[in-house]
């Protein structure tokens, strides 16, 4: 239940709901009918994605992120990243939706054996009617056994949280420069070889099992990236 109230929380943030402050975990907990202990958890996630600051004594204040002409993309949200996008949701428009097997380079993707059974889904997304990027997902069918195809119209992964209780634990990325071949340059409308800026995601449960791996290819301009870290001591 709390990881569905971090969410909500997220979404509030950053939809600007909160202008410098969450409010009181009594008033959370009269908002979202939960115990405090539920509240708690839920607000330790929203700190660890990089939207919080703790002050003690005072409460937890909204972390200001860059504020400027472009749009910044929060790498630190590890949720569905479609309703996460500031001025979003995105809209999708699904490409390709089918099944098929893992070959060599999707098994080595995303970290599972060949001949895997994957659905496959392929989707334009639009933020405000203008492209914003090509999304190329894989979800492993020994963990998600079936996806409709009202599903990948909207969130998947709010989809695959109310039919199957399936949350992330962690996730990993890798963000670079690819260049788009011919498949991926007709679908976003650029030129052959044009560099674009590629997201490798892999998200995990909590058991180190691989439930969704993916490609993102960012397309809308002036786009930047924004993440957030704790500080580790290193001793010596």
């Amino acid at each position: 239940m709390y990881h569905a109230i971090a969410q909500d929380i997220i979404k509030a943030i950053v939809a600007g709901e909160y202008e410098t402050k969450l409010p009181t975990e009594k008033a959370l907990m009269t908002q979202f009918d939960a115990s405090r202990t539920t509240i708690r958890r839920a607000i330790d996630v929203v700190f660890r994605h990089g939207l919080l600051r703790r002050v003690q004594g005072s409460g937890n204040f909204i972390v200001n992120q860059p504020q400027n002409s472009a749009t910044v993309l929060n790498l630190s949200i590890g949720f569905d990243r479609a309703a996460m996008v500031a001025g979003g949701p995105l809209v999708s428009k699904v490409v390709t939706f089918d099944r098929i097997k893992a070959d060599e380079q999707l098994a080595k993707q995303g970290n599972i054996a060949v001949g895997d059974e994957l659905y496959r889904v392929i989707r334009l997304r639009y933020l405000q009617d203008q492209l914003y990027d090509l999304e190329e997902s894989y979800f492993p069918r020994a963990v998600v056994p079936y996806l409709s195809e009202d599903g990948v119209q909207h969130s998947i992964f709010a989809f695959l949280r109310d039919a199957y209780g399936i949350y992330g634990s962690t996730t990993e990325n890798y963000v670079h420069q690819v260049r788009l071949n011919a498949t991926r340059a007709k679908l976003v409308g650029q030129p052959v070889g044009d560099k674009t800026m590629c997201l490798d995601g892999i998200n995990y449960l909590a058991s180190d099992i691989v439930f969704n791996f993916s490609k993102t290819f960012f397309v809308y301009p002036d786009l930047e990236l924004y993440y957030y870290t704790e500080n580790i001591d290193l001793q010596d």
